[in-house]
């Protein structure tokens, strides 16, 4: 197996692509990974071919990759030649015949390269990794052999074992516009702990290292992801972390992991009093998306000073809605015009990429992939056209096709440097204009909220069905979500956000005052101070589903309220002048 030469232009075109998508890309745990192959590195999958862009575009020490890719898409001629002179190796998932996906992976490895793996066989939309396919494990403890020698084989003189890597990429919103995303390389797996009951080992015992091994690469990925039980569970915690972190940027991509995770162990812990704030942060989910509206666009409207229960929910109202109108629209006309000329050349761009997100409504793990990848194809078209009209532009002056070239750079650099706080400033005149209809036109143009409730289903953004799962482990059924206009729904929007933000504000420090043990994954309790229960000592029989058999966690309330708090969310006492809830603006006008 060798790399051909569009392996390095395509790793170049996806980067470019994934760096215009994602706003920020951050690394971590580059340490880990070793200067020279071989090396398999294991990723999570969850983005489609997003996620090899950003395996490639991200690994440390400019490894080349060889994948595996189904062999489908080795069928068409042209797909065939493309994916072989990059490097790619077919997987025959249909057929499971292994033979020349090892013989191509144990070749390359023998070279001292990189193969990069998917272990969850597939691109998913869940709340949490799906069980991993033990081929990734077959191939590393295979190519110890291979290394070894048979008889029709005499192995490879001074061939090392390979080392697996696992990599964790978290996506603050895989298919959101100008989102931030972390990319983790975990620390070696090497086959040490593997080899001598693979080589040595009976065929029961081969096939328990193998599982052993698979074992250990999903502990890893879980730990550098965000993992929930269901849906309610996911959509609870990143609610909370938009309340709790007024910005995106303010809560680093360092500690998202961590942060979200134990978000999210807390949203599973049995509590009638967490259960009801899970509910309360659902409803408001669900008002914001069926009313196309986002926390982020709301968080100039200040929220109460003490956010107190005792007092009934605020609405602003029309003369405070108006000034935020008329400040977001003259920001934006300050803004704009120094936009102009890159988003006018960039326009199509725009418009193909929210086409491409329609045609992929049904699934969300496809919507960032036809984005990019339409936009693109658009760009590889679009530049040289506007190379050549630069050209025309400067074509009597001396160095014409520089300057072309240059002006061409100058346009990309200007683009990215102004796109995000002219995105952000139109998101939030779009939710000004709402806002205002909304409140000006009064209740009368409200939706009751028990109707709104009664036939508006619960989003599960998961369309089809995924392989690998363990038979009977329930699914949610995708639901098209539904919009509905938003001057129905604002006044209801808005009460429901502060109701959000009181409870979420009110149960976290009561918590906090409290030893209330919270669920938690075990490598949190153990790197934050908690407990970690010893397994049950019957065998679990439920290995590959949500749990897996692993220790579990607990850490306490008086830990995990510091903790968020360490990490810039914005909690505390309204008699503080420390805390969010005392700094968030005079408080909002009666409903008119």
């Amino acid at each position: 197996m060798t790399f051909g030469f569009s392996h390095e232009p395509l790793v170049h075109i996806s980067g470019n692509a994934i760096t215009s998508f994602f706003r920020k890309i951050e690394v971590y745990g580059s340490e880990n990974v070793p200067a020279e192959g071989p090396i398999i590195f294991a990723c999570t999958h969850t983005n489609m071919a997003i996620d090899p862009a950003v395996l490639s575009n991200t690994i440390p020490h400019r490894h080349f990759l060889h994948y595996w890719v189904k062999d489908s898409l080795f069928k068409h001629p042209f797909m065939k030649v493309l994916l072989t002179n990059a490097g790619n190796i077919p997987v025959d998932r249909k057929n499971k015949n292994n033979q020349q996906l090892f013989r191509g992976t144990f070749e390359a490895l023998a070279q001292g390269e990189c193969i990069g793996v998917f272990p969850e066989g597939t691109s998913h939309t869940e709340p949490h990794l799906i069980p991993l396919k033990d081929g990734t494990s077959w191939a590393a403890l295979e190519y110890i052999r291979y290394l070894h020698g048979t008889e029709d084989n005499p192995g490879v003189k001074d061939g090392r074992p390979a080392a697996v890597v696992p990599v964790g990429i978290a996506y603050c919103d895989k298919s959101k516009y100008r989102s931030r995303l972390a990319v983790t390389y975990g620390p070696v797996i090497s086959m040490d702990d593997f080899k001598d009951d693979f080589l040595n080992g009976d065929d029961a015992l081969r096939k328990a290292t193998v599982k052993r091994l698979t074992k250990r690469m999903e502990l890893e990925m879980h730990k550098m992801t965000v993992n929930a039980p269901d849906w309610d569970t996911s959509y609870a915690a990143k609610m909370a972390t938009e309340l709790l972190w007024r910005k995106e940027d303010n809560l680093a991509l360092a500690d998202y992991v961590d942060v979200a995770q134990t978000l999210t162990d807390l949203f599973a812990t049995d509590d009638p009093r967490i259960d009801r704030l899970k509910a309360t942060l659902a409803r408001y989910r669900k008002l914001l998306f069926s009313s196309r509206l986002s926390n982020s666009a709301l968080t100039d409207l200040p929220l109460p000073k003490d956010l107190d229960p005792a007092q009934p929910v605020p609405v602003p109202g029309r003369l405070r809605t108006l000034a935020h109108l008329i400040r977001d629209t003259v920001v934006s006309a300050i803004q704009f015009p120094l936009f102009v000329i890159p988003f006018l050349f960039h326009l199509p761009v725009y418009a193909i990429g929210i086409f491409g997100a329609s045609l992929a409504e049904d699934e969300e793990e496809t919507r960032a992939q036809m984005k990019v990848f339409l936009g693109l194809f658009l760009s590889v078209i679009m530049y040289p056209i506007i190379f050549f009209f630069f050209l025309w532009l400067f074509w009597a002056v001396p160095l014409s096709f520089v300057m072309a070239a240059g002006a061409v750079w100058l346009l990309h650099k200007y683009h990215t440097a102004l796109i995000d706080q002219n995105y952000r400033g139109l998101k939030r005149l779009i939710a000004a204009w709402r806002v205002l209809v909304g409140v000006w036109l009064g209740p009368g143009v409200e939706m009751s909220i028990q109707t709104f409730f009664d036939n508006v289903a619960s989003f599960a953004p998961n369309p089809p069905a995924v392989a690998g799962l363990p038979p009977g482990t329930p699914r949610e059924k995708y639901v098209r979500p539904q919009h509905l206009p938003s001057r129905q729904l604002v006044r209801h929007v808005l009460r429901q956000r502060i109701e959000a933000a009181r409870d979420l504000e009110r149960i976290l420090l009561e918590l906090e005052g409290e030893d209330t043990k919270l669920k938690a994954s075990f490598w949190l309790a153990e790197r934050y101070g908690g407990e970690v229960l010893k397994p049950a000592a019957k065998p679990s029989e439920r290995l590959g589903e949500y749990e897996r058999d692993w220790p579990q966690g607990v850490r306490y309330a008086r830990e995990v309220v510091p903790f968020l708090r360490g990490r810039g969310a914005r909690l505390g006492s309204a008699r503080s002048d420390e805390y969010w809830a005392e700094k968030s603006g005079d408080e909002g006008a009666k409903s008119e």
